[in-house]
């Protein structure tokens, strides 16, 4: 009876809807169910299955207890270098520096577990890929399917195409959120290629309480295999037919941490330490203020979509019995019109 009085209706449909829908069926079954004795358990039955279809409809919920959630005080921002270098096979010996990335990028999410977390990755162009959100599974998804652009797509690309994305998002994290840490972890390789000086990342620096600028690649560069298209797979070549390498601008990326006010660390392999990104960070937990946390219900409808199914099913085998001794006899029917005089 406790239950009875706390269930209410998490429509599936508007109520307006479901009323032009559903008075008509039932309605027809009802009528069909008097009017056809010799099929009226083929017609209860169907009767039946519109109002169990009907109580799908309106789903019946119960309302979960509303309480608080917390989450930890920091806001993190990966800034990821998706440009075609980031594919150099000379990480932790000749594995894509795009692995190492999602190797830290994972341990990052590991150290700050239950902050918010926000994606913007640059390559020809510089996008928000994810806003801040505290679900970590949309982070997981985002990092198994990060890939580099498209070779064909590749128009040049600097260390600095970011830059304003990240100034907005973090100065709007700061205002929106002052109480938590901004933490900012720059990932790439470092190295421009259309031959256009980096703007400085100092104005950032104001909002920036932790992170790190990571870097990929050796100074001896590595070779890159295309993205896309028909040559997808093959190694890149230099005018000249050898292979292209892509070498680590360590200067570029040690210029930007110091603008930023965070550490630079050159990543080779997995598993190196990232406590010095942390440095001064205190992360605690705090109430979840978000305004636009979807309410939370437990459905009761799938009681009535199992008899459903099951009605659903007997149904279907009525029907595929009834079909093929249908067929039967309008044969013979036909069968008997040509044989006669």
């Amino acid at each position: 009876m406790e239950v009875a009085l706390m269930l209410r209706a998490e429509h599936l449909i508007p109520l307006w809807l479901t009323i032009v829908l559903f008075v008509p069926l039932l309605a027809a079954t009802v009528v069909l169910l008097v009017r056809r004795p010799r099929q009226r358990l083929a017609w209860l039955r169907r009767a039946l299955m519109v109002l169990l279809l009907l109580v799908v409809a309106i789903r019946p919920a119960t309302p979960l207890d509303t309480e608080q959630t917390h989450r930890m005080n920091a806001n993190v921002f990966f800034v990821v270098d998706r440009t075609g270098s980031m594919n150099a096979e000379d990480y932790d010996g000749d594995t894509p520096r795009l692995d190492g990335v999602k190797d830290d990028m994972r341990a990052i999410a590991g150290m700050t577990e239950g902050s918010r977390y926000s994606i913007i990755s640059f390559d020809s162009s510089a996008t928000q890929q994810l806003p801040l959100t505290t679900d970590a599974g949309a982070l997981d998804a985002w990092i198994d399917t990060l890939t580099v652009e498209p070779t064909a797509y590749s128009k040049g690309s600097n260390v600095d195409r970011p830059l304003s994305t990240l100034l907005s998002a973090v100065s709007e994290a700061k205002r929106d959120d002052p109480e938590s840490s901004v933490l900012v972890y720059v990932l790439s390789d470092g190295e421009n290629t259309d031959s256009q000086e980096s703007e400085t990342f100092s104005a950032a620096a104001q909002f920036v309480d932790g992170g790190g600028v990571l870097g990929y690649g050796t100074a001896q560069g590595g070779p890159m295999k295309t993205t896309g298209g028909p040559d997808a797979g093959q190694y890149i070549t230099d005018s000249s037919g050898a292979r292209g390498i892509s070498k680590i601008d360590e200067k570029q990326l040690q210029t930007i941490a110091q603008q930023l006010g965070v550490p630079y660390l050159h990543r080779t392999e997995p598993g190196q330490d990232l406590s010095a990104t942390m440095e001064g960070i205190t992360l605690r937990s705090i109430p979840s203020t978000s305004s636009r946390r979807a309410p939370s219900f437990e459905d009761w409808y799938w009681i009535a979509a199992i008899p459903l199914a099951l009605l659903f099913i007997w149904e279907l085998g009525e029907m595929t019995y009834r079909l093929p001794r249908r067929i039967e006899r309008t044969d013979f029917t036909r069968s008997g019109s040509e044989g006669g005089p």
